[in-house]
């Protein structure tokens, strides 16, 4: 037995007793289970552990600083393309929070949630339905299943007003290396009431250090809530050709930057589109969609080369306002607008169409936007799942079965540089991966999103077959290729995963900041050694 391996067997021991045996896994199924992810390469935990509140998560972190053991905290596990639930590397134990899945506080008045990392989206918004239905949350494509403070902490984003999470976030109760609790914002004084409404506190705000980090674990925080707005109306876009993007991008901007248009807008490729609506005509051989193939189903979907989903919210007369400000905005394009009156009618209208066979076409256009819609009003689906797993060849995905991509050796790596809201930056960034997507035989589905007002986030994946040595293998050489390029380009992701990790550090002030971050609160290594900083 190893040295490591010696430690590790007493701090199971301690875990055990310190939580109780049901809170600590060691055996094979759990953790070839934990194992599991999208990338390349797995690694194997040396353990998994279980925590149910903080505490338990303080004495998790006192015994793994005793015998210097690393910890992989994780929310859910659910953050397939980014990492799972699997550590950058062997022998990490995995710190499973699921069981830390209070709702602690809903304020209706303010629209705040207070919560544990494992409350899951359709979690919260069951909770939310029942207890506060004027209280809407903001969603990601992720699923119901997946956490909403995990994707808050590594920056991710939604659809409606409350889209940017991390900026829609306050109060974050952290557990440090050394067990001491941290409160952020106003939190570290005990009697003050504005810790979950207003962010900084006094003093140096803090909540950043914790996102996209390894510097603590957080145990708590407060995400910020939309209230159901007396009137909201979902747009769509239809443009034609590829040639479109950069006038398009140039006229939805100055909606945006105005605050015309509060949610995030998203503007997608045909393959985006197609990949949660069909299976890939090439699923069976692993490769690329032919120019032949791509036409047929656009036309048969309806869709055009890119599309466009947004929503305005306000009263019922600012509403119409922006509608016609949308219009004029984009003339000469396609523009559909949709709300929960002309949703009923357009139901009815199906069921009438499709009583004289006349349906097909009609339908296709109500399956693609009812997703989008209920995303943007807070609603959590699965439909935004299946493109992941579009080009899976496994036959279990046909029958309905379960929609995470690990069940069905489903590689996915998301590749996600930020630029600014120009439709020349935009355009050029595409020209930059399209070649290199190209080079190693992958399609680009890609999603160009308004996450902010000044800012898009260009979400780009790879799908492979994780059993197919070679198409791994292309994978891994294409997202490396692509993140140097876009790196050097000057388009850096906005978030990456264990792959990317080494890759997007350099030796910068920056960087080398952040690892004297690291050594005065972590300095035995024992939180996510390798995640993010090194």
């Amino acid at each position: 037995m190893t040295e490591y391996e010696m430690a590790l067997h007493h701090a199971i021991e301690q875990w055990r007793q310190a939580l109780g045996p049901s809170a600590v896994e060691t055996d094979e199924t759990t953790i070839r289970r934990y194992a599991r992810t999208t990338g390349p390469a797995e690694t194997r935990p040396g353990a998994v552990l279980y925590p149910s509140r903080t505490a338990d998560v303080q004495k998790i972190v006192g015994i793994a600083g005793k015998f210097n053991t690393p910890l992989y905290p994780i929310s859910r596990g659910k953050n397939w393309g980014y990492g799972d639930a699997c550590a950058p590397t062997d022998g990490q134990v995995i710190l499973d929070l699921q069981r830390m899945d209070r709702i602690v506080e809903v304020n209706p008045e303010l629209a705040y949630a207070i919560i544990e990392p494992g409350v899951s989206q359709g979690q919260l918004y069951r909770y939310l339905k029942k207890h506060h239905s004027d209280l809407w949350m903001d969603v990601t494509g992720a699923g119901p299943d997946a956490s909403v403070a995990g994707n808050t902490l590594d920056r991710g984003f939604g659809h409606t007003p409350c889209g940017d999470h991390f900026h829609n976030s306050a109060g974050f109760e952290v557990v440090l290396a050394d067990q001491r609790i941290l409160r952020t914002g106003y939190g570290d004084y005990p009697n003050a009431h504005a810790t979950p409404c207003y962010r900084y506190g006094i003093g140096p705000s803090l909540e950043g250090l914790f996102t996209q980090s390894n510097l603590g674990i957080v145990t708590q925080l407060t995400i910020w809530l939309n209230r159901r707005p007396a009137a909201m109306e979902a747009f769509f876009v239809t443009a034609p050709n590829r040639k479109d993007l950069p006038d398009l991008i140039n006229r939805l901007a100055p909606l945006r930057l105005t605050g015309l248009l509060q949610s995030a807008v998203h503007v997608a490729n045909d393959l985006r589109v197609m990949s949660s609506r069909v299976r890939h005509p090439g699923s069976d051989n692993g490769k690329p969609i032919t120019p032949e193939q791509r036409n047929a189903i656009r036309r048969s979907l309806r869709i055009g080369s890119w599309s466009v989903t947004g929503a305005t919210y306000g009263t019922h007369a600012t509403v119409r306002a922006t509608r016609k400000a949308i219009k004029a905005a984009l003339r000469g394009y396609q523009v559909i607008f949709l709300n929960d009156m002309r949703l009923r009618r357009a139901r009815q209208v199906f069921r009438w169409l499709n009583w004289f066979g006349m349906a097909k076409t009609f339908n296709e256009r109500l399956n693609t936007a009812e997703p989008a819609y209920d995303l943007l009003k807070g609603k959590p689906r699965n439909d935004f799942l299946r493109g992941v797993l579009w080009q899976a060849s496994d036959p279990a995905v046909d029958m309905g079965e379960s929609l995470d991509p690990l069940d069905h050796n489903v590689g996915l790596i998301w590749v996600s540089p930020v630029v600014p809201a120009d439709g020349g930056h935009a355009d050029a960034v595409l020209e930059l991966m399209e070649p290199i997507y190209t080079q190693y035989e992958f399609d680009l589905p890609v999603t160009l999103t308004f996450v902010t007002e000044r800012a898009l986030c260009v979400v780009s994946n790879i799908t492979f077959d994780r059993r197919s040595p070679q198409q791994s293998r292309r994978a891994q050489q294409c997202h490396e290729a692509l993140l140097n390029a876009l790196i050097a380009g000057g388009y850096p992701p906005y978030r990456t995963g264990p792959d990317g990790f080494r890759l997007i550090r350099n030796d910068s002030v920056f960087w080398k900041t952040c690892q004297q971050l690291k050594q005065t609160l972590d300095p035995m290594g024992i939180i996510s050694p390798g995640r993010y900083i090194g």
